[in-house]
This record gives C-alpha cells, structure tokens and sequence, in this order.
C-alpha cells in the first residue's frame, strides 16, 4: 500500500473537489482510501497540486482549460468498477486551472 496527500482531489464519480486530502492506494493501483489530511502521518508522499480519481484513463488536449477538461472527461462511460489516481502536475490550485506544462500521470 501506498499513501499519498496532496492539495486538491477531484472525484470524476461525484464531481467533487476535496482539499487537503490523503489518498491510498493497493498494490495493484486502485484507490482504497481518500481521506483529510489532517496531521502528518509517517510515509506518506506529499504530492503538490491535484489528483484526479477516476474509473477509466484521463488525459489532457491541448489547448484544453481545466473547466473544458472537467465537463469533457465527464461524459467518459465508466469502464471499470475501481478508481485509479491520476496526478496532474504542475497545476495552479488557487486559479483551479492547469499551468502551461501541465502533464497527468498515472500513480503507481
């Protein structure tokens, strides 16, 4: 199991953003766990800007804003039961909105 915090999680099932969470995940890459952050906890990765949880993979277009990202990986059809974390980095958190080298990847 591995555990990661980061500034923003944003579910693709509920259309949430969370702040300041804790994320687990299994060994074989689902997420097991989303929780707040709210002490320091032993072995944890801090992860700067957002993690996106999502049933099925994500990727960014070009030219795509975070709104744009948001509605269009909405309409994706769920392709598995499980959530996977996806870790969009560098991303602005107080603007909600990707930065010009945005890149997502998937955490292992």
């Amino acid at each position: 199991m591995k555990r990661f915090a980061t500034h923003r999680v944003y579910s693709l099932l509920t259309a949430e953003i969370k702040s300041s969470q804790v994320l687990e995940l299994e060994e074989d890459r689902r997420v097991s766990k989303l929780y707040p952050f709210t002490e320091e906890i032993s072995a944890t990765e801090w992860l700067p800007g957002l993690v996106v949880l999502s049933p099925c993979p994500i990727w960014k277009n070009p030219e795509e804003n975070f709104s744009e990202f948001k509605k269009r990986i909405s309409k994706i059809p769920v392709c598995e039961t499980t959530l996977r974390a996806y870790w969009i980095y560098p991303f602005n958190v107080s603007l909600m909105e990707f930065a010009g080298n945005s890149r997502i990847m998937l955490l292992k």
